[in-house]
């Protein structure tokens, strides 16, 4: 048994005598706040498999293990935990092969800006028998790599291997510390078994609080002001936020700076960034329809892609303001967006002082003029609300089921569960359920920030784990819910008693794909014979029956007055401990 003897000034720093390195390791990782080690177990991961079992017998504190059985799901949880609660948890997978089955769930978490610390085990160096944890097996072998780094280097911020079996409480105070600084991410440790195994005289666990994350702030007051004096004198301005949502500061310092100058927001919802009900918001997507051509002042928050240049006109006499953790995107090689005064802020401490500094700067004439753009917006809003309700009330008996159908019975079923949180994989689907499903609280819509299909499901889970208490709707498209291996996903979410219901949107094919083609070659062979190659996903798999397979509640909803009951039911199904599947036949776009 490891002996505990606090050092150093304050309870924070651990000393451990006598240990193994695979349970200093998780000593660290609970100093480090963390809850859950999602877990692909392979040759290399038992010694700290061990170390859990070992600190349960004795009644120690240790993390919780959610068993993954295959390795996207476990990051793609870990990334939804994150993003609800903003505690980086930690994934343990298995070598090479398992860092190769994290897949496209890095890539979401770089883009996602996801802090988490992934570890995988690495093969043993060692052939010599008198060393525990040596080669033992055929695949050790196999599986060194020249560089298992450099499978996840292009996604990560820091990557490292273990060296120095007393160097463990360090390593996972610097990994921490970087995966958490502005802007967050993930981090990379690999572990080698011979080092998991050797036994110490003394390892010490530092206190994290003597390495805390970087944050950025609020960022350079000049700058702030400069950005206020532009909104207070702008007579078009126009608000593109994109993840300002990922903090209640955000979310609450821009109702506070809208509402001051009556500025339209016009949200892309990679987070919910501002009430949907709010007389202010002016829709969704890049603008197009809101005046982006037309705006002198626009204000640009947490956003990676503001526009689409080739699609979206802009006013070259626009005056662009970006406050971002990452204002020029330094790790996406071209982003040639231009922006007339960046600021590198946290936008949840940079909103308040840009509000205060407008507020010190208003006269009464301007105070008029934007209570006459107040009035004009408030108008403008309530009938794109309107005509988007009514628009779907048509479908109320379309068969299949129209997708602004789906949206409205979704809407119908949030207002009667207000502790609703949606994880949204829709792809093509999301801007019209944008359109129809309001968010209006902070924390109750969340993507993966990314474009790696497969997330919905797991981030599901991490997010039900991250709010036990909430109930949490997954909107995933049947090709992500295909990439999301359901099987397993929906297999953890039993294990971990992480109930979540899943809405599939089965609209039978790939749209994401077949989008551009469509719009490449309009009249083209594929759309001239209606043969799309390799987009049609016809038959389509029952997901209903698959959800029962691993002992979800599965229902196929093909009619469209059955859409808010069905919901009703898979909602007390999950309410009572069981994952429900609802598969919504759509119709085909």
């Amino acid at each position: 048994m490891a002996e505990e003897v606090r050092v150093g000034p304050s309870a924070g720093p651990r000393e451990l005598r006598e240990v193994e390195i695979a349970e200093a390791y998780v000593e660290a990782l609970l100093a480090h706040g963390v809850s859950y080690l999602f877990l692909n177990p392979g040759t290399d991961t038992f010694p700290i498999q061990e170390a859990v079992a070992k600190r349960r017998a004795l009644g120690q504190p240790t993390v919780e293990t959610v068993l993954c059985p295959f390795e996207l799901p476990a990051l793609a949880a870990a990334h939804g935990y994150y993003a609800v609660s903003g505690r980086p948890q930690a994934v343990l997978v298995h070598v090479d092969v398992g860092t190769q089955n994290l897949g496209a769930m890095v890539h979401n978490a770089q883009r996602g800006r996801a802090a988490v610390l992934l570890s995988a085990g690495r093969a043993p160096s060692t052939t010599d028998p008198a060393v525990r944890g040596t080669r033992d097996m055929y695949i050790h072998w196999l599986q060194e790599q020249l560089d298992q780094h450099g499978i996840v280097r292009n996604y990560v911020k820091w990557d490292y291997e273990l060296r120095r079996p007393a160097q463990i409480g360090e390593v996972i105070a610097r990994a921490y510390q970087i995966a958490e600084s502005d802007p967050p991410g993930p981090v990379y440790l690999t572990l080698p078994r011979e080092v998991l195994m050797e036994r110490v005289d003394r390892v010490l666990i530092p206190d994290p609080s003597r390495f805390p994350p970087a944050r950025l702030g609020a960022g350079d007051p000049d700058l702030l002001r400069r950005a206020a004096e532009m909104l207070v004198r702008a007579e078009r301005p126009l608000v593109l936020a994109a993840a300002s949502g990922r903090t209640r500061a955000g979310w609450d310092g821009l109702i506070e700076l809208a509402e001051l100058l009556a500025l339209p927001v016009v949200e892309w919802r990679t987070r919910a960034n501002f009430p949907a009900d709010h007389p202010l918001h002016l829709g969704y997507n890049y603008g197009l329809e809101h005046g982006l051509s037309e705006a002198d002042v626009i204000l640009v928050l947490d956003h990676d892609v503001p526009y689409i240049p080739t699609r979206t006109p802009l006013s070259e006499q626009a005056t662009i303001i970006q406050i971002d953790l990452d204002p020029v995107k330094e790790r996406i090689p071209l982003w040639s967006f231009p922006v007339d005064l960046p600021i590198r802020a946290d936008t949840g401490a940079a909103l308040p002082l840009l509000a205060a500094a407008a507020r010190d700067l208003l006269t009464e004439s301007d105070r008029r003029r934007i209570a006459e753009r107040r009035d004009r917006l408030a108008a403008l809003s309530n009938a794109q609300r309107l005509a988007w309700r009514q628009q779907a009330a048509t479908y109320a008996s379309t068969r299949p089921i129209a997708l602004q159908w789906l949206g409205y019975c979704l809407e119908e079923f949030r207002r009667e569960n207000p502790d609703i949180l949606f994880i949204d994989e829709a792809i093509t689907s999301q801007v019209p359920l944008f359109c129809q499903v309001r968010t209006t609280s902070f924390g109750s819509w969340f993507q993966s920030g990314g474009s790696g299909l497969g997330w919905g499901i797991g981030a599901a889970i991490g997010a039900k784990l991250a709010a036990l208490e909430r109930l949490v709707v997954g909107l995933i498209g049947d090709g992500s819910f295909l990439f999301g291996v359901p099987e397993a996903s929906l297999w953890i979410a039993q294990r971990a008693q992480a109930p979540v219901l899943l809405v599939v949107l089965n609209n039978a094919c790939y749209n994401a794909t077949k989008l551009p083609l469509t719009a490449a070659y309009p009249e083209g062979y594929s759309v001239r014979t209606g043969q799309f190659v390799g987009i049609d996903l016809t038959p389509t798999p029952r997901f209903d029956l698959l959800a029962q397979a691993v002992d979800a509640y599965g229902e196929r909803v093909e009619e469209p007055d059955q859409i808010l009951p069905a919901l009703r039911r898979a909602a007390a199904r999950v309410r009572e401990g069981q994952s429900a599947v609802l598969d919504v036949i759509l119709a085909r776009p």
